[in-house]
């Protein structure tokens, strides 16, 4: 399977699985990093040229799990700097 699919099949079959593009996005930067650091491929990555591509492979043959949160978080649980109002309205 890993040498049939190109590189854009394998981004929408990764997308059909996730149902989330955002979402896609944080599980392939998380799990690109483990795989950069040396983690080991959870599928056979012969014939894939990318980190990217092993973890589409992962996502299509459900070998990666995730939850997505069901709350936002509270401004005051938020960093300082990140949860003020204290934005230019402009003039």
């Amino acid at each position: 399977m890993a040498s049939t699919m190109s590189y854009d099949q394998s981004f929408e079959a990764a997308l059909n699985k996730v149902e989330n593009r955002f979402l896609l996005s944080v599980v392939l930067a998380r799990r690109v990093t483990q795989l950069r650091k040396g983690a080991e491929p959870l599928v056979d990555s012969h014939g894939l040229a990318t980190h990217e591509e092993i973890v589409y492979h992962e996502i299509i043959e459900d070998k990666l799990e995730w939850r997505e949160a069901n709350s936002q978080a509270e401004s005051d649980e938020m960093e300082p700097e990140f949860g003020g109002s204290d934005f230019d309205e402009g003039e």
